[in-house]
C-alpha cells in the first residue's frame, strides 16, 4: 500500500491480516433489518448513488442523468446500491490534549490506529464506514460510504491531522447526533477531558435516536499512574495553564481526582447502555480491538 494513503501509516501487513478475520455488529435491529448484513448491488430501485455507466438498448430511460446528457451530449444512467444495514460513524477526538504522549505513541496517534482498525474491519464486511475529526468544531466529515477508497480517504486524513486546539465535545457530538439520521455504530475516540453532565447529555442525543454507541477513552498511563519524580512545570494542553510543584505534593489529590474522573464517565456511559472501553496507549491498538471485538461477540453484542 502506498504511503500516502494513510493506511500504512496506522496499520501494519500484519495487522491486516488479523484484523480480516473479525466482524464488527451493532447490539440493535437497524432500520428494519438485521445489524451486521451487508449490502448488495442493485440497478436502479435502491437509494445510494453508486456510480455512472453509458446506457444501451433496452435500459430503462427513466434513469438516464439528463444534466450528464445536457453537458457532452451522451445518455448515461445513475447506478445506485442498496444501503448497507449498518453504518459505522468514527468519532475522533483531536483535540491538543489528545497529543500527550510520556511514552513514544500519543493518544491521538493510539486512537488514529484504533479508529482505522475499525474503519478497515467494516470495509471488510462490505459495510459503510465515515469519520468525524474534531476539536473545539469538525475539522473533517467524511460521510459514511463503503469501498477500498474511502477506507484510503479515512486513514489519510486520520494520519495527516495534527493536534493543536482546544475541545468542545458536547457541542460537538450534539452537532453529530443530528446529522447521524440513520442508525448505526457510533464509535467515540476521546480522553472524555471535559463536563461529565455535558457529555451525559451528548451521548443520550445519539441514544435517543436509537445508535450503538461504544466510547474508547484513551488515556496515557502516565495521567494514571502519575509516575513523575522530580519538581517541574505541569501544563494544560488546551488551557496553557502552568505551575511549577513538587509531584509528590500533588500525587494523592490528583489520583483521587482522576479516579473520581474514571468513576463518572463510566456511570455516565453504564446509564445510557453505551459501552465503555479503556483504552491505554501503550498497548498495541489492534490488539485492544481485537480484544475488544472477541468480547463484544462472547457478550453476545
Amino acid at each position: 500500500m502506498a504511503e500516502s494513503d494513510g493506511i500504512s501509516q496506522l496499520l501494519s501487513a500484519s495487522d491486516l491480516a488479523r484484523l480480516s478475520r473479525l466482524h464488527l455488529s451493532s447490539r440493535f435491529t437497524v432500520e428494519g433489518s438485521i445489524a451486521g448484513a451487508h449490502r448488495s448491488q442493485l440497478k436502479g430501485v435502491s437509494v445510494e448513488f453508486a456510480d455512472y455507466r453509458q446506457y444501451v438498448a433496452g435500459d430503462d430511460p427513466k434513469h438516464i442523468d439528463w444534466r450528464v446528457f445536457g453537458r457532452n451530449e451522451r445518455l448515461y444512467l445513475r447506478q445506485y446500491e442498496e444501503e448497507t444495514s449498518l453504518r459505522v460513524h468514527l468519532i475522533v477526538d483531536g483535540s491538543n490534549s489528545m497529543s500527550y504522549a510520556h511514552g513514544k505513541v500519543s493518544k491521538y496517534r493510539f486512537a488514529a490506529s484504533c479508529a482505522a482498525a475499525l474503519a478497515y474491519i467494516t470495509v471488510h464486511q462490505q459495510d459503510a464506514v465515515g469519520l468525524a475529526l474534531f476539536d473545539e468544531s469538525c475539522r473533517a466529515v467524511i460521510p459514511p460510504h463503503g469501498g477500498a477508497e474511502q477506507l484510503r480517504i479515512i486513514c489519510r486524513q486520520l494520519a495527516q491531522h495534527q493536534p493543536a486546539a482546544k475541545t468542545d465535545m458536547a457541542a460537538t457530538l450534539h452537532h453529530l447526533a443530528e446529522q447521524a439520521k440513520r442508525r448505526g455504530v457510533v464509535i467515540i475516540f476521546s480522553d472524555l477531558f471535559d463536563d461529565c453532565d455535558k457529555l451525559k447529555a451528548a451521548l443520550a442525543h445519539f441514544r435517543r435516536r436509537r445508535h450503538d454507541v461504544i466510547v474508547y477513552q484513551v488515556l496515557d498511563r502516565a495521567e494514571l499512574d502519575f509516575p513523575f519524580r522530580e519538581v517541574g512545570a505541569f501544563e494544560d494542553l488546551e488551557s496553557g495553564e502552568r505551575i511549577v510543584t513538587s509531584p509528590k505534593d500533588i500525587r494523592a489529590s490528583y489520583q483521587e481526582a482522576i479516579e473520581e474522573f474514571l468513576y463518572r464517565c463510566r456511570q455516565v456511559c453504564a446509564g445510557l447502555d453505551v459501552e465503555h472501553v479503556m483504552a491505554l496507549s501503550d498497548q498495541e491498538p489492534v490488539d485492544l480491538v481485537v480484544r475488544h471485538l472477541h468480547q463484544r461477540a462472547l457478550a453476545g453484542r
